[in-house]
């Protein structure tokens, strides 16, 4: 009997998550404290824009999730999955502990939640 199992790889999976943006959500880079809009999140990873080229495929790092300039989630640890031409830098989660996992994975749902609420409200208007 012949049978191929195949196990999603990192880039699978990340295709996988809902990915939303989430008005007011920063990062706050600990060892700099240098600030970045994250331009998508989803519970495995993030997305900034930074064309100063000051971060490494593979690089990891730590920072502070901030939501509407309020501290989220404290010392969350990321790495950077890669780097487009264009100055975006896909990160991935690193080791989150259950509480930040439950909290990321709160904040998504509910912009899930809101945008469902807004697409049905949109095709009562029509």
């Amino acid at each position: 009997m012949d049978f191929d199992v195949r196990l999603p790889n990192d880039d699978d999976q990340l295709r996988k998550a809902f990915r939303t943006r989430v008005p007011g959500l920063l990062i706050r880079i600990a060892e700099s404290g240098k600030e970045y809009q994250v331009k998508d999140l989803s519970a495995s990873g993030f997305a900034i824009l930074e064309e100063a080229k000051v971060f490494k495929e593979g690089q990891p790092f730590e920072f502070d999730l901030l939501l509407a300039r309020k501290l989220f989630l404290s010392q969350v640890k990321g790495r950077v999955m890669r780097i487009l031409d264009n100055g975006i830098v896909g990160c991935n989660f690193q080791d989150l502990d259950r509480r930040q996992e439950m909290k990321l994975d709160k904040l998504v749902l509910e912009v899930q939640k809101r945008l469902i609420e807004l697409r049905k409200a949109k095709k009562e208007e029509l």
